[in-house]
């Protein structure tokens, strides 16, 4: 028995290993192989001025100012969150863009490569090795996590976070503590500096922990965990009161509200307006002048047109959220325009692209539906305290995330870092299913005969 035991946990290595070497080669295979068109355009523009001027400047700031004279004055703002532009500071070199960029994405894909093994981490803390290693190979294949890394982008970085977020919430499950609580505030509040709309999930997960232990520390670990994220967010808050006049900039608030008004991403159903209706719009300036004004223009179109916004609000908008191509970039994970990619060329990487496009939708629907087992009551039969633990934790990131996204722009690039949640969470509905179709089974087996 003990040779057996052996032999499976080996088993389990090498398959871990094969996985975890694959994934890591296509990572890094596609940043290297993948030529972006002007890779410092939109966002990535920004996020590079704010990465220049923080580095020689010590400035916060996305104006570019005259890059040759490290001396010359710029505007501080607060319009994006500093998570990502401290992150490319280290990778700042003078005037050396190729350098600058080659250095990004090659982290970017490092980091991508060990979201692979956390997500096995997180995952073998619900789940047995085989199902875990199932879901992890979904990781390690997946298209929109390989393909962003070659992109300036916050997506990449956001996704370790999470997987490091999960993996110490997976910690705390099996022994709480208040240092572990804080440590997740903590974590909380750094990814919510790279993707803002997180900042509202401490309170949701402190309130979640009051309930869940009640005497039996539930106040001190949401006190600890809140306190945690404003350690770490407050800094942000303060800087820009002090520098600004303001707790914070609402620009990407407003536009977060108002490119996503519009049904079917498209301006008044115009095919050339699709994905950037806003632009057709020629009310656009004025309803994008105060935050008042853009939730007054939804609120005026929900009462002109009822069903067509709620039915874009409710149902359209989650299905636009999980879609496979984004909206606004130039099909699959593709952000901006690329002149090259392995995934034009390579026998592999297209033989990936088509079986996780195959099995899209098919993830989409388990991971949906995920939720409801890991609540209820009879899971315990199953499941232990620890696995239900956190598979809640993951049900109400990807709940509360899509959620925000239904009254905002859904597009499909912020979904990217929370696959790997829905894929350990669609595989942990697979398994579930599983379980109850053997008890069903085993328990019609061991039945009395009928009475005649």
């Amino acid at each position: 028995m003990k040779r057996i035991t052996e032999r499976t946990r080996w088993v389990t290595l090498l398959v871990f290993a094969c996985i975890f070497f694959s994934g890591f080669y296509l990572r890094v295979r596609s940043v290297t192989e993948t030529v972006v068109v002007h890779p410092l355009r939109a966002d990535a523009g920004d996020y590079f001025r704010y990465a220049y001027n923080l580095h020689y400047k010590n400035t916060y700031s996305r104006e570019m100012g005259d890059m040759k004279d490290l001396h010359s004055p710029v505007t501080p703002d607060g319009v994006r969150s500093p998570g990502y532009p401290f992150f490319l500071t280290f990778f700042v070199d003078g005037l050396s863009l190729h350098s600058f960029v080659q250095k990004v994405v090659l982290s970017q894909a490092i980091l991508s490569g060990l979201t692979i093994l956390l997500s096995y981490l997180l995952f073998k803390s619900f789940l047995p090795a085989a199902w875990a290693l199932a879901a992890c190979l979904l990781v390690a294949l997946s298209p929109h996590l390989i393909i962003p890394n070659s992109f300036l982008i916050t997506e990449p970085l956001f996704c370790f976070i999470l997987l490091v977020i999960g993996c110490v919430v997976s910690l705390f499950a099996s022994r709480p503590s208040a240092i572990l609580a804080l440590l997740t505030g903590i974590l909380i509040g750094l990814a919510s500096l790279v993707r803002p709309i997180l900042e509202y999930l401490p309170f949701l997960l402190g309130f979640w922990l009051l309930v869940q232990y009640r005497r039996r520390g539930g106040f001190r670990y949401g006190a600890a965990l809140l306190f945690g994220f404003f350690l770490a967010f407050f800094p942000w808050i303060l800087r820009n009161a002090i520098t600004l006049g303001a707790f914070s900039d609402d620009t990407l608030l407003i536009n977060f509200f108002h490119h996503g008004m519009y049904p079917n991403f498209t301006f008044d159903g115009a095919p050339e307006s699709y994905g950037y209706p806003y632009l057709f719009d020629p009310r656009s300036p004025a309803i994008s002048k105060d935050l008042g004004s853009v939730l007054s223009e939804i609120l005026r179109r929900f009462q002109e047109r009822p069903w067509e916004h709620l039915s874009w609000f409710f149902v359209g908008k989650p299905v636009a959220f999980w879609s496979w191509d984004d909206v606004q970039g130039m099909g699959d994970a593709f952000i901006y325009p690329v002149a090259s990619s392995p995934y034009f060329s390579n026998t592999f990487f297209q033989w990936t692209l088509i079986f996780t496009f195959a099995i899209h939708w098919p993830l989409i629907l388990l991971g949906a539906f995920a939720s409801l087992p890991a609540w209820l009551s009879s899971s315990d039969r199953i499941f232990s305290q620890r696995s239900l633990f956190v598979t809640r934790f993951m049900s109400l990131v990807l709940v509360s995330y899509t959620f925000l996204h239904m009254f905002g722009a859904p597009i499909q690039r912020y979904s990217f870092p929370l696959r790997p949640y829905l894929y350990g969470m669609a595989v942990f509905l697979a398994y579930f299913l599983w379980q109850r179709t053997l008890t069903m089974r085993r328990l019609s087996n061991t039945s009395p005969p009928p009475r005649p």
